[in-house]
């Protein structure tokens, strides 16, 4: 199982054609770290939610299933009005998690 980097990352959004647009800044590249290792140990996680052509929940999924060339599964999600007018290659992938340790013992749980 490969690990990856912020450097990949950071590579990967500047140079990956994307189908869909971020509806969001920042990601957490602890949470990348996380789904990324869960996505090679052959888990699978629910659809990418979009609101015409914007994501508006699974960020953290749609980078790392693309990373590993998975088919990405999307679903209508809910308009959000700040959710626009943000770039792949200039999104910052921060080094805090966004997760409590109550949340990553329940995505332990429920994805290993």
């Amino acid at each position: 199982m490969a690990n990856i980097t912020k450097a990949e990352i950071e590579k990967f959004l500047a140079q990956a054609p994307f189908d869909l647009k971020p509806g969001q800044g920042a990601i957490s590249f602890p949470i990348i770290e996380r789904i990324h290792r869960r996505l090679q140990l052959g888990k699978r996680f629910s659809s990418i939610k979009v609101h015409e052509g914007i994501i508006t929940d699974g960020h953290h999924r749609y980078i790392c299933m693309s990373i590993l060339g998975l088919e990405i599964e999307t679903s209508k999600g809910g308009k959000n009005p700040s959710a626009e007018g943000f770039d792949w290659k200039k999104l910052d992938v921060e080094a805090n998690d966004y997760d409590t340790d109550a949340d990553i013992q329940r995505y332990e749980e429920l994805y290993g």
